[in-house]
């Protein structure tokens, strides 16, 4: 990802609800979370998975790499522009 083609917002937002929804918790304490760098209470184990999030939300650089994925790119692109019922 380049920097001219960082996600917007609108799109952040996005991945933060989807990612606050399968943790089970909401996007605000998800947020806050993330921006005090402690996820431990919302994170059921301390496995493979909840470390690797932790670094993504607590790691600039790490959260850059993970957005230019293609798989990223291709959620948020759908998150971006949600199709439209009956198309």
């Amino acid at each position: 990802m380049t920097p001219s083609s960082k996600p917007n917002e609108n799109q952040l937002e996005s991945l933060l609800q989807q990612c606050a929804q399968r943790l089970g918790t909401t996007p605000q304490a998800l947020k806050q979370a993330a921006q005090k760098g402690d996820l431990s209470h919302l994170v059921p184990s301390q496995g493979t998975e909840a470390q690797a999030l932790q670094k993504v939300l607590t790691d600039p650089q790490a959260a850059q790499k993970l957005l230019a994925t293609p798989q990223a790119q291709k959620l948020l692109r759908l998150l971006g522009n949600p199709p439209q019922p009956g198309k």
